[in-house]
Protein backbone atom coordinates (compact mmCIF):
# COMPACT_ATOMS: atom_id res chain seq x y z
CA UNK A 1 0.00 0.00 0.00
CA UNK A 2 1.03 3.55 -0.68
CA UNK A 3 0.17 7.09 -0.97
CA UNK A 4 -2.45 9.23 1.35
CA UNK A 5 -5.36 8.02 -0.45
CA UNK A 6 -6.14 5.03 1.90
CA UNK A 7 -9.96 4.67 3.25
CA UNK A 8 -10.01 2.96 7.25
CA UNK A 9 -10.87 -0.24 5.44
CA UNK A 10 -7.66 -0.71 4.01
CA UNK A 11 -6.42 0.22 6.83
CA UNK A 12 -8.08 -2.54 8.97
CA UNK A 13 -6.89 -4.87 6.42
CA UNK A 14 -3.24 -4.32 6.67
CA UNK A 15 -3.39 -4.03 10.33
CA UNK A 16 -5.17 -7.55 10.13
CA UNK A 17 -2.38 -8.95 7.81
CA UNK A 18 0.42 -7.78 9.83
CA UNK A 19 -1.05 -9.36 12.75
CA UNK A 20 -1.54 -13.06 10.69
CA UNK A 21 1.73 -12.46 9.50
CA UNK A 22 3.98 -11.62 12.93
CA UNK A 23 1.32 -12.55 15.75
CA UNK A 24 0.47 -15.97 14.64
CA UNK A 25 -0.47 -17.20 18.44
CA UNK A 26 -2.59 -14.38 19.12
CA UNK A 27 -0.27 -13.43 22.04
CA UNK A 28 -1.10 -10.68 24.26
CA UNK A 29 -0.13 -8.12 24.60
CA UNK A 30 1.21 -8.39 21.17
CA UNK A 31 5.17 -8.26 21.46
CA UNK A 32 5.57 -5.00 19.43
CA UNK A 33 8.74 -5.23 20.20
CA UNK A 34 9.85 -8.02 19.52
CA UNK A 35 8.19 -7.97 16.37
CA UNK A 36 10.19 -4.85 15.22
CA UNK A 37 13.92 -5.86 15.77
CA UNK A 38 13.51 -9.83 15.52
CA UNK A 39 11.06 -9.79 12.67
CA UNK A 40 11.44 -6.97 11.07
CA UNK A 41 14.85 -6.14 11.56
CA UNK A 42 14.34 -2.52 12.59
CA UNK A 43 16.59 -1.09 15.21
CA UNK A 44 14.75 0.69 18.24
CA UNK A 45 17.31 3.37 19.22
CA UNK A 46 16.24 5.38 22.45
CA UNK A 47 18.02 9.43 22.22
CA UNK A 48 17.40 11.65 25.16
CA UNK A 49 15.41 15.04 24.15
CA UNK A 50 13.74 14.28 21.32
CA UNK A 51 10.35 14.95 22.25
CA UNK A 52 11.83 18.36 23.54
CA UNK A 53 13.96 19.10 20.40
CA UNK A 54 11.03 17.95 17.59
CA UNK A 55 7.77 17.41 19.71
CA UNK A 56 7.00 13.85 18.63
CA UNK A 57 8.08 10.83 20.40
CA UNK A 58 9.62 8.94 17.70
CA UNK A 59 9.80 8.77 14.22
CA UNK A 60 10.93 5.81 11.91
CA UNK A 61 13.76 6.67 9.16
CA UNK A 62 12.77 6.66 4.96
CA UNK A 63 14.82 3.16 5.24
CA UNK A 64 13.10 1.60 7.76
CA UNK A 65 15.81 0.45 9.86
CA UNK A 66 15.94 2.32 13.02
CA UNK A 67 13.03 3.65 15.28
CA UNK A 68 14.23 7.01 17.19
CA UNK A 69 12.59 7.12 20.27
CA UNK A 70 12.86 9.84 23.02
CA UNK A 71 14.30 8.18 25.79
CA UNK A 72 12.43 9.47 28.90
CA UNK A 73 9.36 8.19 27.12
CA UNK A 74 11.46 4.71 26.37
CA UNK A 75 12.08 4.19 29.75
CA UNK A 76 9.42 6.11 31.93
CA UNK A 77 5.73 4.81 29.69
CA UNK A 78 6.19 1.77 28.01
CA UNK A 79 2.66 2.34 26.57
CA UNK A 80 3.02 4.86 24.67
CA UNK A 81 6.43 3.39 23.93
CA UNK A 82 4.49 0.15 22.36
CA UNK A 83 1.63 2.64 20.33
CA UNK A 84 4.86 4.66 18.77
CA UNK A 85 6.81 1.75 17.85
CA UNK A 86 3.00 0.67 16.16
CA UNK A 87 2.34 3.92 14.83
CA UNK A 88 5.77 3.89 12.95
CA UNK A 89 5.89 0.13 11.94
CA UNK A 90 2.28 1.98 10.52
CA UNK A 91 4.29 3.59 8.33
CA UNK A 92 6.50 1.24 6.89
CA UNK A 93 3.31 -0.66 5.89
CA UNK A 94 1.10 1.85 4.78
CA UNK A 95 3.29 4.55 3.16
CA UNK A 96 6.37 2.77 2.35
CA UNK A 97 7.09 3.77 -1.21
CA UNK A 98 6.12 7.86 -0.33
CA UNK A 99 8.32 7.30 2.72
CA UNK A 100 11.47 5.89 1.19
CA UNK A 101 11.13 9.36 -0.94
CA UNK A 102 10.52 11.84 1.24
CA UNK A 103 10.69 9.97 4.51
CA UNK A 104 13.24 11.17 7.44
CA UNK A 105 17.08 9.72 6.89
CA UNK A 106 18.39 10.47 9.79
CA UNK A 107 17.62 12.82 13.19
CA UNK A 108 18.98 15.75 11.68
CA UNK A 109 16.93 15.84 8.72
CA UNK A 110 13.51 15.16 9.98
CA UNK A 111 12.67 18.54 10.62
CA UNK A 112 13.06 19.00 6.57
CA UNK A 113 10.24 16.15 6.40
CA UNK A 114 7.57 18.52 6.83
CA UNK A 115 8.55 20.41 4.10
CA UNK A 116 8.08 17.41 1.96
CA UNK A 117 4.36 17.28 2.62
CA UNK A 118 1.40 19.08 2.82
CA UNK A 119 -0.43 20.07 6.16
CA UNK A 120 -3.88 17.70 4.73
CA UNK A 121 -1.48 14.86 3.85
CA UNK A 122 0.32 14.47 6.62
CA UNK A 123 -2.53 14.30 9.01
CA UNK A 124 -3.67 12.09 6.72
CA UNK A 125 -1.28 9.70 7.07
CA UNK A 126 -0.76 10.13 10.81
CA UNK A 127 -4.53 9.43 11.37
CA UNK A 128 -4.04 6.35 9.19
CA UNK A 129 -0.63 5.40 11.49
CA UNK A 130 -2.24 6.32 14.85
CA UNK A 131 -5.28 3.51 13.47
CA UNK A 132 -3.15 1.02 12.63
CA UNK A 133 -1.51 1.44 15.76
CA UNK A 134 -4.88 0.73 17.58
CA UNK A 135 -5.94 -2.08 15.55
CA UNK A 136 -2.53 -4.04 16.39
CA UNK A 137 -2.28 -3.17 19.74
CA UNK A 138 -5.62 -4.02 20.82
CA UNK A 139 -7.02 -6.39 17.35
CA UNK A 140 -10.60 -6.41 17.32
CA UNK A 141 -11.18 -10.47 17.30
CA UNK A 142 -8.89 -10.57 20.87
CA UNK A 143 -10.85 -7.49 22.04
CA UNK A 144 -13.69 -9.27 21.41
CA UNK A 145 -12.41 -12.73 22.83
CA UNK A 146 -11.68 -11.17 26.21
CA UNK A 147 -14.83 -9.02 26.79
CA UNK A 148 -17.16 -12.27 26.08
CA UNK A 149 -15.02 -14.05 28.58
CA UNK A 150 -15.36 -11.49 31.48
CA UNK A 151 -18.82 -10.14 30.50
CA UNK A 152 -20.33 -13.74 29.26
CA UNK A 153 -21.45 -11.38 26.25
CA UNK A 154 -20.32 -8.86 23.63
CA UNK A 155 -20.91 -5.34 24.43
CA UNK A 156 -23.02 -3.39 22.08
CA UNK A 157 -23.00 0.45 22.29
CA UNK A 158 -22.96 0.39 26.08
CA UNK A 159 -22.13 3.55 28.20
CA UNK A 160 -18.61 3.39 28.83
CA UNK A 161 -19.46 3.10 33.04
CA UNK A 162 -20.81 -0.36 32.41
CA UNK A 163 -17.47 -1.55 31.74
CA UNK A 164 -15.15 0.42 34.29
CA UNK A 165 -15.01 -3.16 36.48
CA UNK A 166 -13.11 -4.45 33.49
CA UNK A 167 -11.55 -1.70 32.02
CA UNK A 168 -7.97 -1.87 34.27
CA UNK A 169 -8.06 -5.44 33.46
CA UNK A 170 -8.14 -4.84 29.34
CA UNK A 171 -5.55 -2.42 30.29
CA UNK A 172 -3.21 -4.88 31.91
CA UNK A 173 -4.29 -7.25 28.87
CA UNK A 174 -3.49 -5.41 26.14
CA UNK A 175 -0.70 -2.68 27.48
CA UNK A 176 -1.91 -0.20 26.17
CA UNK A 177 -3.27 4.02 27.32
CA UNK A 178 -6.80 4.39 28.45
CA UNK A 179 -7.25 6.87 25.74
CA UNK A 180 -6.01 3.85 23.43
CA UNK A 181 -8.64 1.35 24.57
CA UNK A 182 -11.17 3.45 24.69
CA UNK A 183 -10.84 4.73 20.90
CA UNK A 184 -10.46 1.31 20.16
CA UNK A 185 -13.58 0.23 21.99
CA UNK A 186 -15.68 3.39 20.44
CA UNK A 187 -14.56 2.68 16.68
CA UNK A 188 -15.68 -1.56 17.12
CA UNK A 189 -19.24 -0.34 18.29
CA UNK A 190 -18.66 -1.88 21.81
CA UNK A 191 -19.33 1.53 24.12
CA UNK A 192 -20.69 4.72 23.10
CA UNK A 193 -18.83 7.80 22.78
CA UNK A 194 -18.18 10.24 25.28
CA UNK A 195 -19.32 13.57 25.21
Amino acid sequence: MDGVALSMAQVRHAADEFLNKYNQGDLLPVPIEEIAELKLGIFLCAIPGIKNLIGIDGFITSDFSQITIDEYCYTKYSERTRFTIAHEIGHKILHQDWYKKNGPTNFNDHQDFFSKISETDYRYIEIQAQTFAGLVLVPSKLLSKELINKLGKMPENEDAEILQPIFNDLLNIFKVSGEVLYRRMVKEGMIKKLL
